[in-house]
């Protein structure tokens, strides 16, 4: 079975050397295979001239390179090789990742649709109007940190809140460590369209899949292993997550209020760009108490998700045992139970 990630082969074309090598560094942990560096545009577009593979080549380049040609370089762009220049953004491996993997994400769309969208257009506008529009099954996946951080808790509360008015399927996909079941037995409140389904009592089937209703499924993953290991993992195990990250419409990061859980964050940050994929996440700081430590962790786990949508959930002890109720959603659990509520607003 081949990978459901796309295989890229990358051509670096930086002059500055410390720039040009902390690019290929960040590239290398991504798993991803640098087959040449350019030091001129001569050798670039005589690499390129040459080339006669089948994988698909992404060539990452600043103007500052000797020689540089901007219309020459373009010449060499196709289905086969996609030019990315980087002169305008910062030198920050997050977002460094997050704009080469935006760069490469319309192709793969549109490549795979070219063929039949010219064909279909004209009879697709004089029937618009007579066809229903079909809802897209909304997956949301909880991961985080090892330790405990909260995932199920905050599944089973988001579930609740979406219950309201939608059929939720809840995975318990967390094989190692299963808690739903636990954690929904001791509830106060349990909503009737509230379906858990536990993966670990289904048949380890490769073809093991949660997306394929209209209704809500919510899926406890458990932590994630590194997305490196992942993508070239066979067992099956490592197939659901692959199945599961591509049906996901939002994903859900959660991590403790301390320093270890935010140094995991900032390594899940780094990797997840692997994925080349254009899939939204909600980053969860959980059980963050008013302590000037827990200040200052507060406020750098802000700034890491700085222009990302990010939430901060106060300690609560009552949570592991209460679901959360639409109607009182500024009452009994108070900020927690609000910040929940929004949450669930921002995955609807």
């Amino acid at each position: 079975m081949k990978s459901e990630i796309p295989q890229l082969q990358v051509v670096t074309a930086i002059s500055d050397s410390d720039c040009e090598d902390f690019v290929s560094q960040l590239l290398f942990s991504q798993g991803w295979s640098i087959i040449f560096r350019a030091i001129d545009m001569a050798g670039l577009m005589e690499f390129l001239e040459a080339r006669n593979g089948d994988l698909r080549t992404v060539v990452i380049y600043k103007s500052d390179l000797p020689n540089f040609d901007t219309d020459l370089l373009e010449s060499t762009s196709n289905s086969k090789v996609k030019n990315i220049c980087i002169d305008e953004i910062e030198i920050n491996s997050h977002k460094l990742m997050t704009f080469i993997r935006g760069q490469l994400r319309l192709p793969l769309i549109a490549n795979s649709m070219a063929s039949n969208s010219n064909h279909l257009e004209a009879s697709q506008s004089s029937q618009v109007s007579q066809v229903p529009s079909i809802r897209k099954p909304c997956v949301i996946t909880i991961t985080g940190t090892v330790g405990a951080p909260g995932r199920s808790s905050v599944a089973l509360n988001i579930a609740n809140y979406l219950a309201a008015n939608s059929q939720v399927n809840l995975f318990d996909a967390d094989t190692r460590a299963p808690a739903l079941e636990y954690f929904i037995g001791r509830a106060d409140n349990n909503h009737q369209n509230i379906n858990l389904v536990s993966l670990i009592s289904q048949e380890k089937s490769s073809e093991a899949s949660i997306g394929k209703t209209s209704s809500v499924s919510i899926v406890d993953l458990g932590p994630l292993p590194p997305l490196t290991e992942v993508v070239n993992d066979r067992r099956w195990q490592a197939g659901f997550i692959n199945r599961t990250l591509e049906e996901t419409t939002t994903l859900i990061y959660l991590c403790k209020s301390n320093g270890l859980s935010l140094i995991r964050l900032e390594q899940f940050m780094s990797q997840f760009p692997v994925l080349l994929r254009n899939l939204p996440i909600i980053y969860i700081l959980n059980q963050s108490g008013s302590t000037r430590e827990d200040r200052a962790l507060s406020n750098r786990f802000l700034k890491m998700c700085e222009g990302e949508t990010s939430f901060i959930l106060p300690m609560n002890n009552r949570i592991n045992t209460n679901l959360a109720e639409p109607a009182k959603r500024e009452s009994g659990f108070g900020r927690t139970i609000s910040e929940i509520g929004r949450i669930a607003q921002e995955v609807k």
